[in-house]
């Protein structure tokens, strides 16, 4: 037996020395795997975060497109002063979310017995309304011929609250088609003081 293999019994360390002696060294080996898999685990910390935060700002856009559209359908007629308070509620309904980043129009739609429904009028919070008499495309069954309907749409621009480490911006929208509660169609007045928002019966 060599001097040399005979010190390497006796003392392991001697095993750490040189290139060669990296393999017999296994301490900190935890530390270098948490040190690999620890960028991938927050980013999917992250990602089930953001993932939170856009459903929840998903299911307000829902919520506030649905309640828009119910103000309008319990009205008899829509003066320009129930159009601003309905905006305005809508902009409260976005909290605590910024209403800034949101887009909201409402519009009548009728049928007047030719199966053609075009819109009657069409009033828009930061986007641009239709025109009247512009023709529109709504799924089957929901306009009766004659008839009307109200269409309720909340448009929001979601940008990321953890942009940070995720630049995630996404539109999200949403529709709802609500017939009229009072009458056959609602009516659209510039002026007068409008209809309180009422009982439907």
């Amino acid at each position: 037996m060599t001097k040399k293999s005979l010190l390497s019994r006796l003392n392991p360390r001697l095993k750490w020395r040189g290139v060669r002696g990296i393999r017999y060294n296994q301490e900190g080996v935890s530390a270098v795997e948490f040190a690999l898999i620890a960028p991938l685990l927050i980013f999917i910390y992250l990602g089930a975060v953001e993932l939170s935060l856009l459903m929840r700002v998903d299911r307000r856009v829902t919520s506030t497109t649905a309640s828009l559209g119910d103000l309008t359908a319990r009205l008899a007629t829509v003066t320009d002063d129930d159009m601003k308070e309905m905006f305005a509620a809508a902009e409260v309904m976005m909290q605590p979310y910024e209403a800034q980043s949101a887009t909201m129009r409402i519009t009548s739609i009728v049928d007047h017995g030719d199966g053609k429904p075009v819109v009657e009028w069409s009033d828009a919070y930061k986007m641009a309304a239709y025109s009247k008499g512009a023709k529109v495309t709504v799924p089957d069954g929901i306009i009766s011929s004659p008839g009307s309907i109200i269409l309720s749409e909340v448009v929001y621009e979601y940008d990321s609250q953890i942009g940070g480490f995720i630049n995630t911006t996404k539109t999200i929208k949403d529709e709802f088609y609500l017939r009229p509660r009072r009458v056959d169609e609602i009516a659209r007045v510039t002026k007068g003081a409008g209809n309180a928002f009422g009982p439907t019966s």
